[in-house]
């Protein structure tokens, strides 16, 4: 919680100087919660406020000129915050690069924080447990700030005041429109006023024209500042666009559900292992949550919070000492149990699997035996009703 004397960035900059893994939420009486997410310290997503789906969508076309709604259409329903689980889907169909995914995600990362620099709230939430599967980049909180920072103090040396609003968190998502079309073909050429108006149709927002356009946010408001000025121009709110999946309904079952002793989480890429795991345990009272696609499905684990982890070592996408890395720098998977499951059983791999904080050993393929074992050995008992 920001204390009186702290402001947001402060906050902000001592999240990246802790380390800090999960997701904080900024409430606003105006519009939805901004939300910024965090590992070990670094931004790697923010979402919410207002035009969070705008945002998306022009952050995607800007840095991909060959974006097509399309793409979207054929993939499947997402696992994870359905904007960064459809850019990692992107980059595995082969829609964008890497480079490019970066470039994207920076940029929705800087027009949030180009919105909070400077904004006022003592509201604020940390969530340790929540994550998102997004392992393309890492950014600077600090260097994020200062390229807010800067753009900021460039709009209050331009005589914005004059503006509407000079408050970042609501200015760019303005909506230029022209209210005295005869003054303004006064004053300027036929050609610049058809440019203009195009621009000023009542549809778009001066972040979308300066993406639309390639030009800095900065420059638009420059060149749109004379025209407000002598009231051939204002400006006007618009909604926000549809989302392209909207999450699905949950109605609970009116059935209760059967108490067991626990819940076991199976990250193997092979559904048949999380099969034959459950075939394991669910007779001894468990019941097991199988995670075949980790980096993507790293909020469903983490919402689902298991009581033990049983984790492969080679899967397609990332190492499970990686993986077993990174969750153990987690706050939400710091204390559960993770046993590492392998077909490699020799010392070497035993050192590397302590070393990045595995708690035990499951050769391939698993015994009943060694599997009821394990289970006693770290959960603690609870016997059912």
């Amino acid at each position: 919680m920001l204390t009186q004397a702290q402001s947001l960035s402060q906050y902000l900059i001592a999240l990246a100087q802790q380390h800090r893994t999960g997701e904080l939420v900024v409430q606003s009486t105006t519009t939805d919660p901004w939300k910024l997410y965090f590992y070990s310290g670094r931004l790697i997503y923010a979402t919410g406020g207002q035009h969070s789906v705008r945002r998306w969508y022009r952050c995607l076309r800007r840095h991909s000129a060959e974006f097509s709604p399309s793409w979207i259409a054929k993939m499947r329903r997402p696992d994870d915050l359905w904007e960064v689980d459809f850019i990692n889907q992107a980059i595995q169909c082969g829609h964008i690069s890497l480079n490019q995914a970066k470039a994207i995600i920076q940029s929705i990362v800087d027009e949030v924080m180009l919105t909070l620099v400077d904004y006022r709230s003592e509201d604020v939430q940390w969530n340790p447990n929540r994550m998102v599967s997004q392992q393309v980049v890492f950014l600077s909180v600090q260097q994020a700030l200062v390229r807010s920072q800067k753009i900021y103090s460039h709009w209050q040396t331009m005589g914005a005041e004059h503006l509407p609003t000079l408050l970042p968190q609501d200015l760019p998502y303005l909506c230029p429109i022209v209210i005295n079309p005869k003054g303004l073909r006064l004053h300027v050429t036929e050609a610049k006023y058809e440019r203009l108006a195009r621009w000023m149709q009542g549809n778009i927002t001066l972040w979308d024209i300066a993406a639309q356009t390639n030009r800095s946010l900065t420059d638009v408001i420059q060149l749109l500042q004379p025209l407000v000025y002598q009231g051939w121009v204002d400006f006007q709110q618009i909604p926000d666009i549809p989302a392209p999946y909207a999450p699905q309904r949950v109605i609970p079952s009116k059935t209760p559900k059967l108490r067991t002793k626990g819940l076991i989480a199976c990250i193997d890429d092979s559904p048949l292992v999380s099969r034959v795991m459950a075939e394991l345990v669910q007779p001894l009272g468990y019941e097991v949550l199988p995670v075949t696609r980790p980096v993507e499905q790293i909020s469903t684990l983490s919402q689902h919070q298991p009581d033990l982890i049983f984790l492969d070592i080679t899967m397609p996408n990332i190492s499970g000492y990686e993986l077993c890395k990174f969750l153990r720098r987690t706050d939400a998977f710091y204390d559960i149990p993770i046993i590492i499951l392998t077909g490699r059983d020799g010392m070497l791999d035993r050192m590397r699997a302590k070393m990045v904080g595995a708690d035990d050993f499951l050769a391939k393929p698993p015994s009943p035996d060694k599997v009821a074992q394990l289970l006693a050995k770290y959960i603690p008992g609870e016997p059912l009703d």
